[in-house]
């Protein structure tokens, strides 16, 4: 802006200039008009001159880049609407105007409204004799509807005669205005810009307090305080902002920048006024002199904090077990091989722990239950670690956790306690089916010619032998528990499953089963509705007649008790009895259909015996039938839902009686 008006300046000294020059030419030429008229001597030669000056005059006009108009006191005094007459073409094409069309107009029509109301003013206080002259910046209309921009003068002319004779120059400036309004729109987009960006920009002196010279308006949001706190560190400087953990590096970052001759970019946090932490991502670059040395940096700061909460948010998901919020697998593999390089940590010893029974928990009772109680485990592990203790779910049911600077001796004292804070929560719990059973084992690394690999395999090995010494307590301890739980939860008793075991043991020695056959028989009984365990209260006690849904749920126990079984090698020999214990001889049974000898035999022997012992106990929803009764039942269902054969064994073991 300050370019521009220098160069009005000088437009404005060149256009008085002008005016000097024609004034000159004027009295010249009415001087030499006087004296050819009062002096007769010398005519030719006074001739020639004069022809020569006004061929001169007219040459200096007609190629001048003003516009030039002359006008008489009488046509100003006509209602202020003056009409000028060109007096060089430049005047004609300035105004886009002929000659003769410009006699037919006055000056206000042509000129823009906005601009007629100061010409006026000024043009009274002319004709009052208050000021020779004027100048103006004004649009005149050109014929098509457009305006063309000028620099007007008018000026009283003295030429010796009674008549005032006004004069009008005018000074195309279209483009210099158009340059101005395109400067504004520019300055005017500039500041919208700035004030829309999500941080501010600035410009600053390239020092270590980043002594501020201009900073947008975005400052206050970013940072709490407004530009005018930076500016020349009228209340702090950029840098106290900075978090002090990054100031000493953001300045380093500037100085390789610097020494490179390569643009700045680099994210760290500030404080703002409200004692809040934001990160935030600044690009910029160094500006040099004409010497080539620096005299400012330029640049953006951006706030990014939702962008790094979100980076943060993704590495942690990455890093983290998702059921626990311990580390996971992938990070503890990273962390156990970055220290193995690290004689500073040493000794490092390693914990593997592994919850004992999970298969079986979640078999019975469901994975949601089984996630509680590895849930449950993995906080009493993170209490008896410490705070710098990496600990890491790297499998199902396993924890791994690294101990740094920990010795052997350290390590199994944390192995004990965790132990005892086992069996603390198992005693305030009201279930003992969730129970939680630990295996451990440990290993150290002492020094650095060893390998943390090393000390993990034996820690491994170590707790799977401890394992296999603990899997059939806690196995036996689990199952306990779930049949306790499955005889608190449903109508069926453990006299029930001792009934139904001693007449299918009676079927099955009548039927000539050698004995390990017929403990399978017994062990079978007992356990044949275990999977009633994952079946929901309201179905399994609901006293009146079940729903097509509440059905299908009920008919899933066989599935559920067959995959508990499975689970625990104790019972695995009887886990195809448990599925198959509701086929029906005809093939009309649940799971699977079967049909006649494909169903196993102690499932055909097991489906009377239970068949018998449910029809003659009184039920919630139903009396007690008579030994008669159910036995013709059972009878009258021979063939269709029982084997023919095994209802013969128990009716000749019934007439025996």
């Amino acid at each position: 802006m300050a370019a521009s008006a220098f160069v009005y300046t000088i437009h404005s000294y060149v256009l008085l200039l002008f005016i000097f020059i024609i004034v000159l030419f004027f009295s010249i030429l009415i001087k030499k008009n006087k004296k050819l008229r009062s002096d007769k001597l010398e005519f030719d030669e006074m001739k020639r001159q004069l022809e020569e000056s006004e061929l001169l005059f007219r040459t200096i006009l007609e190629q001048a880049p003003l516009g030039i108009s002359i006008g008489d006191s009488d046509e100003f005094a006509k209602e202020f609407s003056p009409k000028f007459q060109p007096f060089n073409k430049t005047y004609e094409k300035i105004l886009g105007r002929t000659k003769e069309e410009l006699a037919g107009i006055d000056w206000k029509s042509i000129t823009h409204p906005d601009d007629i109301e100061y010409d006026m003013s000024q043009l009274k206080r002319l004709l009052a004799h208050e000021i020779d002259n004027y100048s103006m910046e004004k649009r005149y209309i050109k014929p098509d509807g457009s305006y063309t921009w000028v620099n007007m003068v008018i000026a009283r002319l003295d030429l010796g005669n009674a008549a005032q004779t006004r004069m009008c120059i005018v000074q195309d400036i279209t483009n210099k205005k158009m340059a101005e309004e395109s400067l504004r729109e520019s300055e005017r987009s500039k500041a919208v810009l700035l004030s829309h960006l999500p941080g501010t920009a600035y410009r600053c002196l390239p020092d270590k307090s980043r002594t501020m010279q201009f900073m947008s308006e975005g400052c206050f949001k970013l940072t709490g305080y407004y530009p005018e706190d930076f500016t020349n560190n009228k209340t702090l400087s950029y840098s106290d902002i900075i978090a002090p953990e990054h100031r000493c590096i953001v300045w380093k970052e500037w100085e390789r920048v610097q020494t490179l001759k390569t643009p700045f970019r680099y994210e760290y946090e500030i404080v703002s006024a409200s004692g809040e932490c934001k990160w935030v991502s600044e690009i910029g670059q160094s500006i040099y002199n004409e010497d080539g040395k620096i005299e400012a940096l330029e640049g953006i700061i951006f706030d990014i904090t939702d962008r790094k909460d979100r980076e943060e948010q993704v590495k942690y998901l990455s890093e983290h077990d998702f059921l626990t919020d311990l580390y996971n697998r992938k990070f503890f593999d990273d962390e156990k091989n970055r220290l193995d390089n690290m004689n500073e940590c040493l000794p490092v010893t390693i914990m593997i722990v592994n919850i004992n029974g999970m298969r079986l928990i979640n078999d019975a009772f469901g994975y949601d239950e089984g996630d509680q109680v590895i849930k449950e485990a993995a906080k009493i592990i993170e209490s008896c670690c410490r705070k710098n203790d990496i600990i890491a779910r790297t499998a199902g049911d396993e924890f791994s956790i690294i101990m740094k600077n920990t010795s052997n001796y350290d390590g199994a004292y944390v192995q004990r306690e965790l132990h005892n804070c086992c069996e603390a929560h198992n005693k305030k719990i009201r279930d003992r089916a969730f129970d939680i059973s630990i295996s451990c084992g440990i290993s150290t690394k002492e020094n650095a010619n060893e390998s943390i690999d090393k000390a993990l395999k034996e820690a491994s090995d170590v707790m799977h032998n401890r394992k296999l010494l603990n899997s059939k307590s806690s196995h036996s301890a689990i199952l306990s528990s779930i049949m306790a739980t499955m005889y608190e939860r449903s109508h069926e008793t453990e006299e029930h499953a001792k009934r139904i075991a001693f007449i299918s043991r009676k079927i099955g020695r009548s039927m000539g089963l050698p004995p390990n056959v017929l403990d399978e028989l017994e062990l079978f009984s007992m356990l044949h509705d275990i999977g009633k365990i994952g079946i929901d209260d309201r179905i399994l006690n609901k006293p009146g007649k079940l729903s097509d849904i509440e059905s299908s749920i009920m008919k899933k126990h066989p599935e559920i008790g067959y995959r508990i079984a499975m689970s625990s090698p104790e019972l695995e020999p009887v886990a195809q009895y448990i599925l198959c214990h509701h086929e029906k001889w005809d093939g009309s049974g649940y799971p699977k259909g079967l049909k006649r000898e494909n169903i196993p035999l102690l499932s055909r022997i097991l489906a009377v015996s239970d068949a018998y012992d449910a029809m003659t106990e009184n039920r919630i929803y139903r009396k007690a039938m008579s030994v008669d009764e159910a036995i013709a039942e059972i009878k009258n269902n021979s063939g269709t839902q029982f084997d023919p054969h095994v209802v013969e064994v128990f009716i000749k073991n019934y007439n025996s009686n």
